[in-house]
């Protein structure tokens, strides 16, 4: 399937997430910061060339449409997790990246977390992140169980969480990114008449932006 008609079928899965002025202003600020390199605010500054290949392996640069990095997604992930998770989210969160990148170099016999390249990366990103609706249930309930209880969280679960939160911020910092929102899906700069139930036929099957 190509990317263009992937995005378009986003907007039921993700499209619903709720869309608060917090992540859209971060989104906002993100369009400023251009380029490979930036100044990371909760990652640590060595993390960044990392997030930068994951989140382009989940969204690549195809013919059509840009990649995540060319779109700012990780830049807007660092500001997310800094400015609006909790602070005991952003702890696990900062373990479970700190367990990936730890088990990247153990698997590839690297010793620099720059040296790791989208060929190191795709086998752990599939292992993790392919369960089934079932398996993910489980997962999330045993993560907040141990969150409740305030007991050491298992590290299989920890990666878990944190590539899948990672996957969703990317998705939806992508799909409302001022350039796919105007350039693949449906974009009207002044909306008309609130309607209900529209027919996506009438948009030749395109989600609408939220941009």
């Amino acid at each position: 399937m190509k990317r263009r008609e992937a995005i378009k079928g986003i907007g039921l899965s993700f499209g619903a997430l709720l869309v608060s002025s917090s992540a859209l202003s971060i989104l906002q600020s993100c369009t400023q910061e251009k380029g490979p390199i930036w100044e990371p605010t909760f990652f640590e500054k060595n993390q960044v060339q990392f997030l930068n290949k994951v989140t382009d392996i989940i969204l690549p640069k195809t013919p059509d449409s840009p990649g995540a990095t060319e779109v700012n997604v990780p830049q807007f992930i660092d500001k997310f997790i800094n400015e609006v998770y909790e602070a005991e989210d952003q702890q696990n969160f900062a373990k479970g990246i700190s367990n990936i990148v730890n088990t990247l170099l153990e698997r590839t016999g690297k010793s620099d977390i720059e040296d790791l390249d989208a060929d190191d990366i795709e086998p752990i990103l599939a292992e993790v992140l392919k369960k089934t609706k079932e398996e993910d249930q489980k997962i999330w309930e045993a993560y907040e169980e141990a969150r409740l209880n305030e007991t050491a969280i298992d590290a299989d679960i920890l990666n878990y969480v944190t590539l899948n939160g990672v996957r969703g911020l990317s998705i939806y910092a992508y799909k409302n990114s001022e350039v796919v929102g105007e350039e693949i899906l449906e974009y009207k700069p002044v909306p008309g008449k609130q309607e209900g139930c529209i027919d996506l036929s009438e948009t030749n099957g395109k989600a609408y932006s939220l941009s």
